[in-house]
């Protein structure tokens, strides 16, 4: 199977976006990459390695990402960050899928 499995381009992908953040909002304030802040603030915070976060986030110099995210959470709040996960869920409502390289599809494609 080649290409993108489900297509889209970038107007699409604003489109949604953009719903998306309507949706969501209803009278909270959405901030501008909030989320890519929270992520390169908190990784920065936790791990200690700028260098890393450049590569990783997308930024292009080391400067960008000193002025923008060190110092902007302590140690402390970024582990507690990086350790919260979900409610357990039920098992029960889980349904399992095969891993793709063990199925007989798989094996007669490659």
């Amino acid at each position: 199977m080649d290409g993108p499995i489900v297509k889209m381009n970038p107007h699409y992908l604003r489109t949604r976006r953009t719903a998306n953040w309507k949706a969501a909002g209803k009278g909270v304030k959405w901030i501008q990459d909030g989320m890519r802040h929270t992520f390169c603030s908190n990784w920065l915070a936790f791990h200690e390695k700028i260098d890393r976060l450049v590569l990783i986030s997308g930024h292009d110099s080391v400067d960008t990402m000193w002025r923008h995210y060190y110092k902007g959470t302590t140690k402390a709040a970024a582990t507690a960050f990086w350790h919260l996960y979900p409610p357990a869920i039920n098992q029960e409502n889980v349904v399992s899928f095969p891993i793709a390289e063990k199925t007989p599809e798989y094996a007669a494609s490659h």
